[in-house]
């Protein structure tokens, strides 16, 4: 069941949320330094980490899953946000050269369904993050924030998804290894606690963001055929 989109953007406007916008977006900066003229789409909920985008990519689109509810974005100027069918996306394939997916893949009743159809939609060669909670993270136990709801997952079992979906993991970093509670969010520790996360519990970071990367040509759904010799009877 997918948190209420006012939930989320009350959490974001929080020091605990203020801490996870800094942490994340700086790890969407290192995996996509430059996206000028890419068209990019963000689904779930990346109101937090699109504005540094707002000014480089060629075209970006907001969509929310409708269980969510949507919010206007960007809260000034012409509207980017759109309400979506999780499993009846309303792009046609072939057409954002990077997908953001943050509070979604956990929340979806099937998430190999949901990730077909964001791969439909990618270029080929169009790379995906997926932002999500990290099963053995202290932040997935923890039910005051959108990384303690829905199903955390381990790097192996995002591994399993993208195989079965022609997608090709590119790269992976993990994020927030502060405990996740409002007294550890000052905005002076929050680089402390990630540069010593890196170094001395590397694996143990709340959240897992996985970049893949679309290689299928074919659709593995697609059931395939063979001909049929029917021989002529002999005269």
């Amino acid at each position: 069941m997918y948190p209420d989109v006012r939930e989320l953007s009350q959490f974001y406007q929080t020091r605990l949320g203020k801490m996870v916008e800094t942490c994340i977006s700086r790890r969407l900066a290192a995996l996509w330094p430059d996206i000028g003229d890419k068209d990019v789409l963000s689904v779930g909920y990346g109101s937090s980490f699109l504005p540094p985008w707002q000014t480089q990519a060629r075209r970006l689109v907001n969509a929310m899953p409708a269980r969510q509810g949507v919010e206007q974005w960007p809260a000034q100027g012409p509207v980017q946000s759109v309400l979506i069918d999780p499993l009846a996306l309303p792009f046609a394939d072939n057409c954002f050269d990077r997908i953001l997916v943050a509070h979604f893949l956990e929340e979806a009743a099937d998430p190999l369904a949901s990730l077909f159809q964001l791969t439909d939609c990618l270029v080929s060669g169009g790379k995906m993050v997926l932002v999500l909670p990290h099963r053995i993270g202290l932040w997935a136990a923890n039910s005051n924030t959108p990384f303690g709801h829905g199903r955390a997952y381990s790097y192996f079992q995002v591994l399993r998804l993208l195989e079965q979906t022609g997608l090709k993991c590119t790269a992976r970093t993990q994020a927030l290894f502060a405990p996740p509670y409002p007294w550890f969010a000052a905005p002076a520790n929050t680089k402390a606690w990630e540069r010593t996360g890196e170094i001395f519990w590397p694996f143990f970071g709340g959240a897992l963001l996985v970049e893949a990367q679309k290689i299928r040509m074919i659709d593995p759904r697609t059931p395939k055929t063979q001909p049929v010799y029917c021989p002529e009877p002999s005269a």
